[in-house]
């Protein structure tokens, strides 16, 4: 298993974007707004929307710790406007 980095792009505002396609499990997870990008970026599970999940405005960054491992796949991120960047870098079991 690769090492959890990568960027995940919400090509159409609206549209939630899962974060990685195949497992990860991860004790813990930052997501970066790009500086870039036109507006906020939203991280959640898989009922995330624009504008409803964890806001993270471009250049902020939001970091997560568990106390068990957790799949990567769990999280989706969206956007408030098309083509913004998240980065996101997960520390590997």
């Amino acid at each position: 298993m690769g090492l959890p980095i990568g960027t995940v792009t919400v090509a159409t505002a609206g549209t939630r974007v899962q974060v990685v396609a195949s497992g990860n499990a991860v004790s813990a997870v930052s997501f970066r707004a790009r500086a870039s990008n036109a507006g906020a970026i939203y991280v959640g599970d898989d009922t995330v929307a624009a504008g409803d999940g964890y806001e993270i405005s471009p250049g902020d960054e939001l970091t997560v710790r568990f106390r068990d491992l957790i799949d990567l796949r769990r999280f989706y991120v969206d956007a408030a406007n098309n083509g913004d960047k998240v980065d996101y870098a997960g520390v590997a079991a």
